[in-house]
């Protein structure tokens, strides 16, 4: 059972390789069959279920680079579980949503790639025990999601919410790379098994701590959408329906969530964590639902509820308290249910009546039975009726605002506010679209495909039984995930239905009442969107905005002053900048001559340098092609001469055979090309010999700071001669040096050779007026 998680894991990267050939091999029906990993997943994670309700873990430690001390760690308790549990029943779900959204696609198994590249890479997240392989894979969570969100490539509305996406939570992300590194060393593990058995207070009361603190939080507020990075989760709706139903409800914008709950015993001790996270999470609570009642879009009334959830969440792990730890899991897992749900129902309704304007649809009950069952099931439990998990979880959302530390009573009124308008738009998304009169549509409604359906409904059902009795979600999932965040392993955080008349049931009841009368209101408020668009030239996205243009007419102005065309000022830009990087740290370290360890040259290598300096100023001089590439070719040979003389046979045969086939190919180039003219001028000249003097005397320094700096007992050719043999079984010590010492740089010659033979072969198929490019 241990390893059980890495299998999963594998599996789930396996099948996004291999989605493309089974999609071309099984058609639509590809979903199905891949669906059956993360089911299989489910199954597995859910067979944990005991030994996590018990008090324990699972953890995987795998070796991969033991001489460097490089290790695959995984550890799943009660927060990882949930996670886990999440992430692969709605991933399943969404699979099968997508075989019927997307049927007929070609590329419909490029998507599954996306998908479960997506899929493993947060399971990844939740299932991490190392910081860095956790940023990794936090990482992959960015680009995969790049690539789903830009699936419709060819329009441009999907590029730019994708690049939005990768850049805003890619920014993100090196803030928490530096933040990890930082805590790392300054605990001294990067294990969060072992940072979260540490004493928090011992390691907040060391200096930088507030750095760490905030470079995590702004990596988690990127990735979950919190004021004022919030703006990219909206935009994000471009994206097909099961990307946008998978990405709100249980996978990206939950990671920076799982982050503030995974390391919370060890921020939380922090006195900013407070004053930073509650503030923070109230505000992009409050923001996301303004921003949705404007909204005449199913999917983007839906993003904005997700911001204000995403906000509700961080509020709650901002106040801290027991209570409210167990607040934030219970409505985590409420939410994933009924969010995935909604919006797999309303892009159900897009996808058969070809809109999603709440005011242009009704009466669809009776043309889509089971999506009405499922999306009234959803905006139900969204808006907290009774016997749903919704409810419960927002009986347990206003009690631990209640207890919040300082004055509770503004917690609560925030908290109410925001419920009251998510009942309103509750019913916009989940009742409006299918009761009241049928009107009429751009495409004739119909039900759509089961596996459009059967997943909605089923996430419905569950939402339902674990309303009615939260006890086993509270003991199997919610209280296990509540004690993980808290450090403490004795916390029992059941849930119940009822708790008698209690203030938070009064607040529940008055919530449903406004909710309703604000749904009345909510044409009127629509009708004054103009306002919404004058507020957000003001907003953040508008600094997005700016900041991206001014980037991008900066790297205008920089490529047209440094890609200007002409090879030879390309030249003098990297010599010019390699002097200045080099020559400025030179004048300190340069060593005195020593002029009795100097090699005594002998009449031939004082002759083969002369031919070789006579080469270099005949080839500047000469106004002839071939009598300069001759020039050239003498300066090869006589470097290979040198080679000889210092004992590098290889190097030398090496250096004659790359001359001689330069030789040729520089004839068989030169001989179309026009003959050598006397177009510089003279000052121009001037400037390229001095250029060229201070770049030679610079790198005649470094040679000399080398060659005094060698170490006796750490001369790295001795240790090349003296361990070729012994350590790579070979002889020959060039040939050791690059297929063994340098085999990862030779690798990477290789690599980048092929790059480039792909790059060329792809551009002579596809050059103007070919076959390729013609399509015949």
């Amino acid at each position: 059972m241990e390893n059980f998680p890495v299998i999963i894991l594998v599996a789930i990267f396996l099948a996004a390789f291999l989605a493309p050939w089974l999609h071309r091999v099984l058609g639509d029906r590809c979903g199905l069959v891949l669906s059956l990993v993360p089911l299989a997943g489910a199954t597995g994670y859910a067979l944990m279920l005991p030994q996590i309700m018990a008090g324990g873990v699972v953890s995987f430690r795998h070796a991969w680079v033991p001489s460097l001390g490089i290790a695959l760690d995984f550890y799943v308790d009660g927060l990882s579980l949930l996670f886990l549990l999440l992430i692969s029943v709605i991933g399943a779900f969404v699979t099968w949503y997508a075989a019927g959204y997307l049927a007929g696609k070609k590329d419909l198994g490029r998507f599954y790639l996306f998908l479960f590249g997506f899929m493993g890479s947060m399971l990844g997240v939740v299932s991490a025990d190392h910081l860095v392989l956790l940023f990794i894979f936090w990482e992959l969570t960015s680009i995969s999601s790049y690539l789903l969100i830009g699936y419709y490539h060819n329009e441009a509305k999907s590029r730019a919410a994708a690049l939005q996406a990768l850049l805003v939570t890619g920014a993100g992300g090196l803030c928490f790379l530096a933040g990890v590194i930082l805590l790392g060393r300054m605990a001294g593990t990067f294990l969060i098994s072992e940072l979260l058995q540490m004493d928090a207070a011992t390691l907040v009361a060391q200096p930088g701590f507030t750095t760490v603190l905030v470079l995590i939080l702004l990596g988690a507020f990127t990735k979950s959408a919190q004021f004022p990075f919030h703006f990219w989760l909206p935009n994000a709706m471009e994206a097909p329906a099961p990307v946008s139903a998978y990405l709100h409800s249980a996978t990206m914008v939950k990671a920076g969530i799982f982050l503030l709950a995974r390391l919370f015993p060890l921020l939380s001790a922090s006195p900013l964590w407070f004053p930073i996270v509650a503030p923070v999470g109230a505000v992009t609570m409050i923001l996301g639902v303004v921003m949705a009642l404007g909204q005449n879009d199913l999917k983007k009334i839906l993003a904005y509820t997700t911001v204000a959830v995403l906000g509700t969440l961080t509020m709650l792990l901002g106040i801290g308290t027991e209570l409210a730890v167990q607040a934030a899991m219970a409505y985590l897992l409420a939410h994933a249910l009924y969010k995935a749900t909604l919006f797999m129902t309303s892009g159900t309704v897009d996808h058969e009546t070809g809109t999603r304007d709440p005011d242009l649809l009704g009466g669809l009950r009776r043309a889509m039975p089971f999506t009405a069952a499922a999306a009234l099931i959803g905006g139900l439990s969204m808006a907290g009726v009774p016997m749903l998990l919704g409810f419960v979880s927002k009986e347990y959302f206003y009690k631990a605002l209640l207890d919040a530390p300082g004055s509770g009573v503004w917690w609560e009124v925030l908290g109410v506010s925001a419920s009251v308008v998510m009942v309103a738009l509750a019913i916009t998304a989940g009742f409006k679209p299918f009761w009241g009169r049928l009107k009429p549509t751009p495409k004739k409604a119909h039900e759509a495909p089961w596996t459009m359906w059967l997943g909605p409904l089923l996430l419905g059902v569950a939402g339902i039984k674990t309303g009615l009795f939260p006890s086993y979600a509270g003991a199997g999932l919610v209280g296990p995930a509540a004690a993980a965040v808290l450090g403490d392993a004795g916390f029992v955080g059941g849930l119940k239905l009822w708790h008698g008349w209690t203030t938070a049931l009064g607040l529940s009841a008055v919530t449903v009442v406004l909710g309703l009368a604000l749904y009345g209101l909510l044409p009127r408020i629509r009708a004054a969107r103009g306002i919404y668009a004058g507020l957000a030239r003001f907003g953040p996205e508008r600094g997005y905005d700016n900041l991206l243009e001014g980037v991008l007419s900066f790297a205008r102005w920089q490529t047209g002053v440094l890609q200007n065309g002409y090879l030879r000022n390309y030249i003098m830009t990297v010599v010019l900048f390699t002097v200045v990087l080099v020559g400025w740290m030179l004048p300190g370290v340069v060593p005195p001559p020593d002029w009795s360890a100097m090699v005594r040259p002998n009449v031939l290598t004082v002759t083969v340098c002369l031919l070789i300096m006579a080469g270099a100023v005949f080839a500047c001089l000469t106004s002839s092609r071939f009598t300069a590439i001759l020039a050239l070719g003498v300066v090869g040979i006589g470097i290979a001469m040198l080679y000889f003389m210092f004992s590098a046979p290889d190097l030398a045969m090496t250096q004659v055979l790359v001359e001689t086939l330069t030789l040729v190919l520089f004839v068989l180039a030169f001989y179309r090309l026009p003959v050598f003219g006397n177009y510089s001028k003279k000052a121009v000249k001037v400037r390229d010999a001095l250029v060229a003097a201070v770049f030679g005397t610079v790198m005649a320094m470094v040679v000399l700071v080398e060659q005094s700096s060698r170490a006796a007992d750490n001369d790295v050719s001795r240790f090349m001669s003296e361990n070729s043999l012994t350590l790579a079984n070979g002889r020959n010590v060039v040939n050791v040096i690059l297929v063994d010492f340098r085999a990862l740089d030779t690798l990477g010659e290789i690599t980048v050779l092929a790059i480039a033979a792909l790059g060329v072969f792809a551009m002579m198929r596809l050059r103007p007026g070919s076959k390729k490019e013609d399509g015949k």
